[in-house]
This record gives C-alpha cells, structure tokens and sequence, in this order.
C-alpha cells in the first residue's frame, strides 16, 4: 500500500484532480461578475464547500512536486480575487477555497524564490485589486437612499419587476426596473441572480408614493393594434441576425460614382474596399485593403462612401408573419404603472432587452 502511495504514477494520476479545483474557483469568479449570489442554505452550502476544499488541499498536498499541481497552486489566488470583492461578506463560501489557495501555495513544490516572486505579485494584485475597486466604488457611489417598495413577478414567469424610491436632495424619485426572471441559476443552496441586464421602464420625479403596478396577459394582435394607433412613426430596432431572418437588407451603401446598393447584414460585412496609391495616401496608410465597417468616418468621407443603417424599422412595416418569425409569442406580459403601459413584452423581444450578448459587466 505504501508502495502505491509513494509511485510517481499514483501521484501524477491523482494530480488530475487539481485543475478541477481551479475551475470550480474560476466558475466562482464568472459568477461573481455576471451574477449576484443569494444563499438559500448558508450553514449547508459552507459545509459542503469545505469538505470538497478539505479534500481537494489533501489531493494537492498530496501531489505537490507534480507539474499540474505546481501550475494550479499559481492559479487559485488570482482566481479568488474577483469572489472576493465582488462576493465580500459571504465568508462561508470564500473562505475554505481562499485557505486552500493559500495553503497549497505556501507547501507546494516551487522553489522558495518562485513563491517568493509570485507571492509578491499577488500580493500587489490584491492590494491594488482592492484599492481601485473600492476607490471607484466609493467615487461613484450616489448620496442617496434607495429603498426597494415592491418586487413582483409577472403571469408568465417570465420577467420580474422592482419598484425603488430614491431620497436625494431632489425631492427624489420613483423607479420601476424590469429584469429577466429566467437568466437565474439556481441550486439547492443558493440563487445567482443575473445582474447588468435591468431595464428601467420608468422614472418619475418628484419621488411618487402612490404607486400601483399590475402585470396583465395581452395578446400580440392586440399590442400590434394598440401600438398602430398611437403613431405610425413608432420603430423598432432590430439586431443584424433579426433582419437576416426577416430577408431583409440591413445596410444601404452609396460609392462615391453614385451606385447604391441594400445589402444583407452579412454581405454589408464581408465588403472589402480596395484603395488606390491617391487614396492610401490622402488616408496616410500603407495598407492597400479594408473591410468597409472597419472604416472611420473620416476614411468614408475621404473615399465619398456613405452607408446608412437599416435595421430602424416601422412597427408598422411588420407583417404578423414577420412578428412569428422574430419569435413573438401570441401572448405575454404587460406592465402597468398608474394604469399606464410601461413595459410590453412584444417590445422587449424585439429591442432584444435581455439577451445576453448586452449584459453589461458588473465589476462595479
């Protein structure tokens, strides 16, 4: 048994384990930024963080003259920077990885001067980490009191509404902010809640005490109707892969010999524009070609190109057959403030409110 213990290929297998680790810190840390973390169970979440921390010291003590290990001991205490101030004060889950990190740094096989220099440069990084995170957080924090009045789900599930009062030297205001309720992750011992995808439907100020919000089910056909007839100059800005689906063209490009062309989104950017000895050097590059929408405004004036963004469309041009394929369900959630519309969920599909790809980082 000591034989098997003590075998380089025993340790270098188990030494596997160790990265596993390290992305189970790094999925921490992407949480940390893109999600808001609300324990449903603390005492049960930090004794099952610590027993697989337990474990996973006793794996890395265990195989620390292996490479891997070696390589995963550097990588814990960067990785635990961002849970650390982004998560500060939920002790019981950062502080059993943030003891292994350093723990396992400190015995693992690197030579003293290694630890030595990276020691030092985490330790600036933690230092300087921390200082402008809570510098700018300071900075830009707001004089005001902000105070959540009303939370509320709509019918659907699908969206989540939240009423805040803002006092300020102002007279305040009254905010209602709308957010996904399905880009949560959840488990049995606590919720991450996505964060950089609020919309505010609605600021009112002075501050607004008497407040009633009530979510209702509406149809597609009725939100078209109710859209159409309060102005035909109401649009929608649709995303690059709304109009492919729609077979519409995105872009219209006029060349500087007056041809014009409506191109599809995928056309529009796959142009290339090749210019002349006069031209490279009216621009002052050496640089013969270019994709067009990498162009300046200043290059486009200079070579007499202009384009014009299509993807501002009427409400009015959508066909009900367009609306299906965008993927408008034929009902859903609407908002009310006041007995007001504030929020359609036929707009939001369209304006794209929640997806992902706008989700803002939430550093500070």
């Amino acid at each position: 048994m000591n034989e098997l213990f003590s075998n380089i290929w025993t340790k270098r297998v188990v030494s596997l384990l160790s990265p596993l680790y390290a992305v189970g810190v790094f999925w921490l840390a992407y949480n940390s930024v893109f999600y808001d973390m609300e324990l449903l169970r603390p005492t049960q979440a930090c004794v099952l963080i610590s027993a697989i921390s337990i474990f996973a010291l006793v794996v890395m003590l265990y195989t620390r003259e292996q490479l891997i290990t070696k390589l995963t001991s550097l990588l814990l205490l960067p990785g635990m920077l961002l849970p650390v101030l982004l998560y500060f004060g939920q002790w019981g889950v950062l502080i059993p990885p943030l003891l292994v990190a350093l723990v396992i740094f400190f015995f693992s096989g690197m030579s003293e001067t290694a630890k030595t220099v990276w020691g030092t440069i985490f330790l600036l990084l933690y230092l300087l980490g921390s200082l402008v995170y809570f510098l700018v957080t300071s900075l830009f924090a707001p004089s005001t009191v902000t105070t959540v009045v009303q939370e509320s789900t709509s019918p659907s599930g699908i969206y989540r509404c939240t009423l805040t009062e803002t006092v300020d030297s102002s007279n305040g205001s009254t905010k209602v902010s709308v957010e996904s309720n399905e880009l949560d992750k959840a488990n049995d011992f606590a919720v991450f809640r996505i964060k950089g995808l609020s919309r505010d439907v609605k600021i009112e100020r002075p501050l607004n005490q008497d407040v009633t919000l009530v979510w209702q089910t509406e149809s597609r056909a009725d939100i078209t109707q109710q859209i159409e007839g309060i102005s035909d100059d109401i649009t929608a800005s649709l995303s690059d892969a709304q109009m492919t689906l729609l077979n519409r063209p995105a872009y219209r490009v006029t060349y500087s010999d007056g041809r014009s062309a409506d191109l599809m989104a995928e056309d529009y950017h796959n142009i290339v524009v090749t210019l002349t000895p006069q031209q490279m050097t009216d621009l002052k590059t050496e640089q013969s070609e270019y994709m067009l929408d990498e162009l300046s405004d200043h290059a486009l004036s200079v070579l007499g190109i202009t384009t014009e963004d299509l993807r501002t469309v009427p409400f009015s041009s959508l066909t009900e057959n367009d609306l299906i394929t965008l993927g408008i369900p034929e009902q859903g959630d609407v908002l009310y403030y006041n007995g007001k519309v504030v929020f359609r969920y036929y707009v939001a599909i369209l304006e794209q409110y929640f997806d992902i790809s706008n989700q803002d980082l939430g550093l500070f």
